[in-house]
């Protein structure tokens, strides 16, 4: 055998237990995706923001960490467009992730941005495949794709409801039993979602990311961040300062 056959067969037989994902549990997840089963998608996703890192490049951990994140995105996004996800959407966040973890160099910063994308990915895939199941009326799909279309700018029930040639008191009420939470509801969450897109990829002040987002008020903002999120705006942009995951020079420093 050639010294790297050898080498190969060496490292081959000193990996014991593989910290690879397990195929069945990307078998899973997709399932899951597939079948809009929220809380296993929620479980599965928590187990593969937790799972150990491989070594995939040795003498520089960084590195094998990068590695490590890339290929999750790799994964993550190839089972969000297999599961219904718009493909050049897909891509769009996998460049955007691959070039954010290609930015950063603390450990600690990467591991949560590995939680942040992996959720990420799952957020928009969930809400792709609620629009396409089955058991979901044509009308609620009609709602979902203008609540995603318009989820910038200021809209009410009446709105959507004239836009759909519904009545607003049976729209309200079918898509609280097709998605399973109210109308209101779903458009907070969502733009909450797009608020922490936001602060992570953009320089807006939460001022204007609230703004943009159709909140009238600041404090109406930051109350509907937390009760969504658990945390307010400013802590969780504080929390990506803290892990430099902006990594942007302080005042102090531009001075």
């Amino acid at each position: 055998m050639t010294d790297m056959l050898l080498e190969e067969e060496r490292a081959f037989q000193n990996i014991g237990e593989t910290s690879h994902y397990p195929y069945a549990l990307e078998k899973k997840l997709y399932q899951a995706i597939l079948e809009g089963n929220l809380e296993e998608i929620e479980n599965l996703g928590y187990a593969y923001s937790t799972y150990s890192p491989s070594v995939l490049c040795r003498n520089n951990s960084l590195r094998s960490l990068k590695n490590n994140l890339i290929c999750n995105c790799t994964v993550v996004t190839r089972i969000a467009i297999e599961a219904g996800l718009d493909e050049k959407y897909a891509f769009f966040l996998s460049d955007l992730y691959i070039n954010k973890i290609e930015s950063l160099h603390q450990k600690e910063t990467l591991l949560n941005l590995n939680s942040v994308m992996i959720f990420d990915f799952i957020s928009h895939t969930k809400n792709s495949v609620a629009t396409h199941m089955n058991n979901y009326a044509p009308l609620t799909q009609k709602i979902i794709k203008y609540v995603s279309k318009n989820l910038y700018k200021n809209f009410s029930l009446k709105d959507v409801a004239n836009h759909v040639n519904a009545n607003s008191s049976y729209l309200s009420r079918m898509f609280k039993k097709d998605v399973g939470m109210s109308f209101t509801q779903y458009i907070h969450t969502n733009r909450i979602k797009k608020a922490q897109h936001l602060i992570l990829f953009s320089n807006l002040s939460l001022i204007e990311i609230s703004t943009k987002l159709g909140y009238t008020t600041q404090s109406h903002f930051s109350k509907t961040f937390k009760q969504i999120t658990g945390i307010t705006p400013n802590q969780f942009k504080q929390n990506q300062k803290s892990h430099s995951l902006l990594h942007e020079p302080s005042k102090e420093s531009k001075a």
